[in-house]
């Protein structure tokens, strides 16, 4: 049984104050509480100040609708592309900052980090170094990419979202330790894409086996052996 991460109730919310929807649905949401108000019986006694039940109603239905809107806005990204996409694509992009180094405190892992999660540290006798890093942005959110190679000259990226995790849909799901991660293809491409620490992660290279990148990415940050 396949698990998709959903966006929780924080994050709605959020959304909802932060996304203004198209000017399109403000003029219809205008109509709704015009149409509620003017409808009102005039005998209806109301106190001084107090909206009726048909607007407040109407004002619920409003707010409901503009969730669901920010929602899909946030969740398809501003160019149409699904964020989770969008990663995906970073992850083939080039570097365009100097490799992150191994950190002295903690030898499993580089000192790059996202929000408390840290890319793993993969050279010595695992065979991939960190070679180089870029920072950009999808939908008000940072994602952060570490990239790999390795003396075949095959290269990886490794992707951290900022946030909450995305939802991931397609390709084939392999469990390891209770953590669903999801196999995907893309232009030539083997991606896995998971859920990390609360964040979403994706890990991809061309050149590279599905199986390879599946192994790397379940380390999760521990000692992985080379093959």
């Amino acid at each position: 049984m396949t698990e998709q991460l959903q966006p929780n109730e924080t994050d709605i919310a959020a959304l909802a104050a932060t996304v203004r929807a198209p000017e399109a649905l403000h003029e219809r949401v205008r109509e709704m509480v015009d149409a509620a108000a003017t409808g009102e019986s005039a005998r209806t006694p109301r106190m001084w100040g107090a909206p009726s039940l048909r607007v407040a109603g109407a004002m619920a239905s409003v707010a409901a609708l503009a969730v669901a809107v920010a929602l899909a806005l946030t969740l398809t990204g501003t160019s149409g592309t699904p964020p989770i996409e969008q990663a995906m694509a970073l992850t083939l992009k080039p570097s365009a900052m100097a490799a992150p180094s191994e950190s002295k405190l903690d030898r499993a892992h580089l000192n790059a980090a996202v929000e408390g999660v840290a890319f793993p540290y993969w050279g010595g006798r695992v065979g991939w170094h960190s070679t180089g890093l870029r920072v950009d942005r999808i939908g008000g959110r940072s994602v952060t990419t570490v990239f790999y190679a390795n003396t075949a000259d095959r290269r990886i990226g490794y992707a951290i979202v900022s946030g909450p995790a995305w939802a991931t849909h397609g390709g084939d799901v392999m469990w390891r330790d209770g953590v669903p991660y999801r196999l995907l293809a893309r232009d030539g491409a083997s991606v896995v894409a998971w859920p990390r620490g609360g964040h979403l992660c994706v890990l991809s290279g061309r050149g590279v086996s599905a199986a390879e990148l599946l192994r790397l990415a379940s380390s999760d940050g521990k000692r992985v052996l080379a093959t």
